[in-house]
């Protein structure tokens, strides 16, 4: 499983001077001035109210303003998901153009990494070039490019290490401190995928002992002081934060994350066991636009905590519209990838290791840590929310494992045997199908944070904290309607409530909220939430609720107004509804204190 990766064109000697640099900066050039350009063309379309826009903008809004992380209000990420974007509204005022703005930029980053990486592992540099292109045309969902950062930037380490001579002390300890502080960032970020990452950095490290290159005592010394550098470097980072929270008084919290974390991993795993054994829900097998707003045929129960549900594989022959089929396809089709490359790395390293001459740059090494990278963002899709948003979180990885795979599989030089040749196509032109229909599925809905966001959006929308879009006249009509009734219903500093997850309607109208967690569903809320949410009402008194009822899980019973009655109830009793919108996608009711407009 191993092919000779000489330079191609090896006997034309390489450029040189002025040449030289144009030609190794011309990649990062072309990478850019594209991301600039595409991002640039949809920067102003599309304001979603229920997406992590709202979310990531509100929440350090709130920081802002001095409350505490935890304690205050719940973050759902770590703590460096949300203060980067603190200092730049330091600079720009909350600004929801500048957070995305910033956002395309991690997009950006992402894509030069995978650039780098598809050349470190010995692909031609036109195919670096392609991959950056690529991700930069698919970044992932909005307001969530840390995730396609995150695993990019530890595979990049990672790959990084295989190519230094561990006989080279004092750089392959420095590759090793290089992934200490990525990793390190990677768990202020996004705690699971650096548990996932470290996972693979502690294997990696016992792998040294396995290296040929290296007398024994030798590889005993890197994987202790490697093991101890790592660690090291990864508390390091921690101390900034560390000591900023502790003048907060919450920096135990920010210990407990990685003990928090495994346990909602554990439960989680827990909960879709059991849920794969239970029926798939009546809406499964409906179009995945109309799955949200399907009307319900029976009665839910109040008591169904389940969450979206994936697609079953059945869905690929059974006629449950095209684009469950895709979704279906697109949701399986990468075992296929993992399968097959992690089993040929696991054998080409077993086999080298049983020769005695295993070492750490094998190909088949490069395989395992690509398919390895890519699983770290591959669970909160799989198992969690198999969604169109949480696809286009995974797939910027999966490209690079994939197309990082086939570079290395590829024969050149002597080794160029029909067969595989052969395989390798058949490998590459799988692949290149995979993409062709994700891309497809992709640029059906900017929720996958392609350009599809300025699909039939020419209307003007522009309210507070730099919410200025253009969007489709339905969807403008909606936000304007909403906006003009919290605005006349409410004065700055009042309360204005929304469930179960609209915090976009929080930024747009630059009204607080004191909602501890703005993201509650009939799966995530407690025991007894309904019965606080009500004395909440009666202690803050909002001066505005809003709830839309949409099916937020996929299913009737997610509905506000099935899980959630006795709130809406009680809501229906002490408020006036002052606006409703209800069309086949939305149903939102907004409540106020009063019929009258509150004179300004």
């Amino acid at each position: 499983m191993n092919s000779s990766l000489a330079q191609e064109n090896a006997a034309c000697p390489p450029p040189s001077g002025k040449n030289a640099a144009l030609l190794r900066w011309l990649p990062t050039i072309i990478i850019v001035a594209a991301a600039l350009a595409y991002y640039g063309s949809y920067l102003r379309y599309w304001f979603n109210p229920h997406d992590e826009g709202g979310t990531v903008c509100l929440i350090a809004q709130r920081l802002m303003q001095g409350e505490r992380p935890w304690v205050d209000v719940a973050l759902g990420y770590n703590v460096g998901w949300f203060y980067p974007l603190v200092g730049l509204f330091h600079i720009t005022g909350v600004n929801y153009l500048a957070a995305r703005a910033f956002f395309f930029t991690l997009s950006t980053i992402t894509a030069l990494l995978g650039c780098g990486i598809v050349k470190r592992v010995g692909g031609p540099r036109w195919l670096g070039v392609a991959v950056g292109l690529v991700l930069v045309a698919l970044p992932g969902s909005q307001f969530k490019n840390y995730i396609p950062l995150a695993g990019m930037a530890n595979t990049a380490c990672l790959i990084h290490l295989l190519t230094v001579d561990p006989a080279a002390r004092r750089k392959w300890l420095t590759a090793v401190a290089l992934g200490g502080a990525v990793l390190g960032l990677t768990a202020l970020v996004r705690v699971e995928i650096a548990i996932f990452f470290a996972v693979i950095w502690a294997l990696l490290l016992l792998l040294v002992l396995l290296d040929k290159r290296l007398e024994i005592a030798q590889r005993a010394a890197r994987l202790l002081f490697g093991a101890a550098l790592l660690a090291t470097v990864v508390c390091a980072v921690h101390v900034p934060p560390y000591l900023y929270l502790r003048t907060l008084g919450v920096e135990s919290m920010l210990l407990q994350q990685v003990p928090a974390w495994l346990h909602a991993l554990h439960s989680g795993v827990t909960d879709q066991i059991g849920a794969a054994a239970k029926p798939a829900p009546a809406q499964a097998g409906t179009p995945v636009a109309a799955v949200e707003n399907a009307p319900a045929k029976t009665p839910p129960s109040t008591t169904d905590r389940s969450t979206l549900r994936r697609h079953p594989i059945s869905d690929l022959w059974h006629r449950v519209g095209r684009w469950n089929r895709v979704l279906a396809f697109l949701t399986y089709a990468p075992l296929a990838g993992f399968g097959l490359f992690f089993l040929g790395g696991v054998f080409g390293c077993a086999r080298r290791v049983l020769r005695g001459d295993f070492k750490l740059d094998e190909h088949s090494m490069k395989w395992l840590l690509l398919i390895g990278g890519s699983l770290t963002t591959f669970p909160q899709f799989f198992f969690f929310r198999p969604d169109r948003p949480h696809l286009s979180e995974f797939m910027p990885g999966y490209i690079l494992a994939m197309v990082g795979c086939v570079a290395l599989l590829w024969p050149r030089g002597e080794k160029r045997s029909r067969p595989r040749i052969l395989l390798a196509s058949a490998f590459a032109a799988g692949f290149l199908i995979h993409l062709a229909v994700y891309a497809l599925f992709a640029f059906q809905h900017p929720s996958a944070g392609t350009a599809a966001a300025r699909t039939g959006r020419k209307t003007k929308f522009a309210a507070e904290n730099g919410v200025a879009v253009r969007a489709s006249k339905k969807e403008a009509a909606s936000l304007t309607t909403v906006r003009d009734t919290i605005l006349a219903h409410s004065r700055p500093g009042d309360f204005l409530v929304c469930y179960p997850y609209n915090p976009g309607y929080n930024l747009m109208t630059n009204r607080r909220t004191y909602v501890h967690n703005v993201y509650v569903d009939n799966a995530t809320h407690e025991p007894g939430w309904a019965e606080q949410t009500i004395r909440d009402f009666e202690e803050k008194k909002p001066a505005v609720i809003v709830i839309d009822d949409r099916a937020i899980n996929g299913s009737a019973a997610s509905r506000f107004s099935h899980w959630a009655a006795p709130v809406l109830d009680y809501v229906k009793i002490h408020y006036a509804r002052v606006a409703e919108i209800k069309s086949d996608t939305e149903s939102i009711q907004i409540y106020a204190t009063s019929f009258a407009p509150i004179e300004p």
